[in-house]
């Protein structure tokens, strides 16, 4: 935006339009031209990023890596590249052969989706999960016409479910997806999952390491448009949890020492009957031989218990845990006599 006219601009401008050198207003010829708008129309524009959408794919490719090279015993990683807002018509040139198109179910009400291996990489993935050690891409792929044998078809299953699984534990958060692999499609006109002018979000996923290739991810706008103010919002860091810190976390309190104590009963002295106290007294207690024994833990009561005996020793049988004292009221117990 230009800075704004000063006082002598102003008056230049002034002068300038009644003079009619400058007209105050366009002429009727001198507008743009009209465009037709149908208001019927089902296109939607979507401005600004999705920086959680962007979080999740990282998450996909990170779980999606992590699983493939386990299963292969190769050297390869995932990596995900932004995402992209487009009309399914723009998508529908990815489809065609000899790229291989799986269609995935996304759950109960979310639709469907798809998934678009590229011509060499379905092999690819087929000779790794196989056991080849040294992948690479066959002559003759490119020429080939995208159909798999029904044993193709199920080893690709198997190895791309951990996809599947990858989105379901990326997308907890945000929305319960189940993608789950329904069928694979030789003819493009079989994988319209939507009409040529409904968004979709384009999600490629690039395979580096010992064989290199890119999946795509095609998801309809509509399936995922009730979470679009958690998808454009920035990542919230504290929602993912590491399950690791918090085994280590449990067994390290495990090791911490408490003290407990058992209090068998209570009994009021004048300071001059304490100070007269000698050998060989006794103290009658004010608690009852049934009734349950508090237990403190760190001075505080957790649980009751009763006296028993075990192995020849003096032992207490815990019976029930005591709710915590409020906090209005409850002093600190009085000195007791064990």
């Amino acid at each position: 935006m230009g800075a704004p006219l000063d006082r002598r601009e102003v008056e230049a401008l002034m002068e300038a339009i009644q003079d009619g050198r400058v007209t105050a207003e366009p002429e009727a010829g001198e507008r743009g031209p009209v465009v037709p708008y149908d208001l019927t129309s089902q296109d939607r524009i979507i401005r600004g990023q999705m920086p959680t959408l962007d979080s999740i794919n990282d998450r996909i490719a990170s779980l999606f890596g992590r699983s493939l090279a386990r299963r292969t015993r190769l050297d390869v990683r995932v990596a995900a590249s932004p995402a992209a807002l487009l009309k399914f018509a723009d998508v529908g040139a990815l489809l065609a052969p000899p790229s291989s198109v799986v269609v995935l179910g996304l759950g109960a009400g979310h639709g469907v989706a798809l998934l678009v291996l590229e011509a060499d990489l379905s092999q690819l993935l087929l000779a790794a999960a196989l056991g080849d050690r040294k992948v690479k891409p066959a002559p003759a792929a490119a020429e080939e016409s995208g159909e798999l044998t029904a044993v193709e078809r199920g080893v690709l299953r198997h190895v791309l479910g951990s996809l599947c699984d990858a989105m379901t534990t990326a997308w907890a958060e945000v929305l319960a997806l189940r993608p789950e692999i329904l069928r694979f499609e030789s003819d493009r006109r079989m994988a319209m999952i939507s009409s040529p002018t409904e968004l979709t979000i384009l999600c490629p996923f690039e395979i580096v390491g010992s064989f290199e290739g890119r999946v795509q991810l095609v998801v309809p706008y509509a399936a995922v448009e009730p979470a679009k103010k958690l998808l454009g919002s920035p990542p919230r860091p504290g929602g993912q949890t590491d399950a690791r810190f918090s085994i280590a976390l449990a067994r390290e309190l495990s090791e911490v020492e408490v003290e407990m104590r058992v209090e068998m009963g209570r009994k009021k002295l004048k300071l001059e009957e304490l100070l007269a106290l000698a050998v060989g007294d006794v103290l009658t207690l004010t608690t009852s031989e049934n009734a349950p024994l508090p237990v403190y833990v760190q001075g505080r009561p957790k649980m009751t218990a009763a006296p028993r005996v075990s192995g020849g020793g003096m032992a207490i049988e815990i019976l029930r845990p005591v709710a915590p004292p409020s906090p209005q009221g409850a002093g600190r117990p009085a000195a007791t006599m064990l």
